[in-house]
């Protein structure tokens, strides 16, 4: 209808009804694109506010097991200090780390079998399905706060690492586990803290794994306690922006 119009008019010689035409056209393209931006931003911030309620949930996910993980380590260095206590008086944590501000005490669960105690090792898996897909699906732009990337790209790169690490960890705990074989120990069996401190006494390779249990179970702790932080922060990051998110008008 518009192109007649237009053929018309320029066989007619209107040129002014010839650009208003065309006028017409341009703004009716101009209101087109804007309508289909303004779509598509709604659909991106929905999209948004979707994926920061998920990261939100992984987060906390990662936080109670990080909890859980962090509660085995300060088991692990309570059972191995309290054998050392005895069959090691001078043993000091190193000055190099900070101090342990928790209780470090063992679970109840484990006094009664304390050389399972020594050789059990957290494993930290990580709920990063949200940040995954965000990355694989190339949604990650639809996240406004750049700031926010950074730290959650920063933040899984971390858990990765820690689990590498994790891996050096359980290498040690082999060692120790085929010690106990050796001795015709098995993790299943039930002994007393002064048991394990005479044996500790007697024999200096046992001394040995008891200190390096120390000092692994104290610098996993401390790896989870600062990741653990991490994720807090992160946290309130992320509620922040759902918050503020909502609030922004539509």
């Amino acid at each position: 209808m518009l192109l007649r119009s237009i053929s018309k008019h320029v066989k007619d010689q209107n040129w002014f009804a010839v650009v208003l035409d065309f006028l017409i056209v341009v703004v009716g393209i101009l209101i087109a694109f804007q309508i289909t931006s303004w779509n598509e931003s709604r659909q991106d911030r929905d999209a948004e506010q979707r994926y920061l309620a998920e990261l939100a949930r992984d987060l906390e996910a990662d936080i109670a097991e990080i909890q859980a993980a962090k509660k085995l380590s300060l088991s692990s260095l309570a059972i191995s200090e309290l054998v050392l206590e005895i069959s090691a008086p001078g043993y000091k944590r190193p000055s190099f780390w900070p101090a342990i501000e928790e209780v470090v005490a063992p679970q109840e669960s484990l006094l009664s079998y304390p050389y399972s105690a020594l050789v059990t090792r957290p494993y930290l898996i990580s709920t990063n399905s949200t940040f995954e897909e965000l990355i694989q699906s190339g949604s990650i732009s639809v996240l406004t706060n750049r700031t926010l990337v950074s730290d959650l790209t920063k933040f899984y790169k971390d858990l990765r690492e820690n689990t590498n690490d994790e891996k050096a960890l359980h290498n040690q705990t082999n060692i120790t586990m085929n010690y106990f074989s050796d001795l015709g120990i098995g993790l299943g069996d039930s002994a007393t803290l002064e048991t394990l401190q005479a044996l500790a006494i007697k024999d200096t390779r046992f001394l040995g794994r008891v200190k390096s249990i120390a000092f692994f179970s104290n610098w996993q702790y401390l790896r989870l306690n600062r990741i653990e932080s991490d994720a807090n922060a992160l946290l309130s990051t992320v509620n922040a922006e759902r918050d503020n998110k909502h609030e922004a008008p539509k």
